[in-house]
């Protein structure tokens, strides 16, 4: 079925959200004086569930490019959010953790984002918002390339 308006339109639409998402939860960070921007909350949030991992797996499990990666996570090192450790296993290698600050950032920072999600989701009845979770899952999955689903499941089940 082809959308007859950007109001009709799926990938439209869910473009839309994310960017206003992105926007507000920008400003709760600024209102809120939390030192982190919404990429760096993206890998705090991952290094929560997986602490101690390397660059190339966090930029898989998010799907974004490893230059831009590196760059963000540079600067979260340089505000002392996190810290890059010596891989035992391999001497290239760097293990990257959340610091002390980089858990307080990213505890403050879940407050924020699920309190702007609270809202998002206000006035929805549970049972639109599953069925809406069960189809923008499908249609992710319909089109994610078949080694970022399996790198994503692992970090599910963690």
């Amino acid at each position: 079925m082809a959308p007859k308006s950007l109001s009709t339109n799926i990938v439209y639409l869910c473009g839309e959200f994310s960017h206003v998402f992105h926007q507000a939860l920008t400003r709760e960070f600024a209102a809120h004086r939390l030192p982190a921007t919404v990429e760096q909350f993206s890998i705090l949030a991952v290094l929560f569930y997986q602490n101690g991992i390397n660059q190339q797996e966090i930029s898989g499990l998010l799907g974004r490019d490893k230059t831009t990666i590196a760059r963000v996570i540079s600067n979260m090192e340089r505000n002392k959010m996190i810290t890059r450790v010596a891989d035992g296993n391999d001497n290239r290698g760097k293990l990257i953790y959340l610091s002390e600050k980089g858990k307080a950032v990213q505890k403050k920072a879940v407050d924020l984002s699920g309190k702007l999600y609270m809202k998002a989701v206000r006035n929805i009845k549970e049972s639109q918002l599953t069925g809406a979770l069960r189809l923008m899952s499908r249609m992710v999955e319909n089109i994610r390339p078949a080694e970022t689903t399996v790198k994503k499941a692992a970090l599910n089940n963690k």
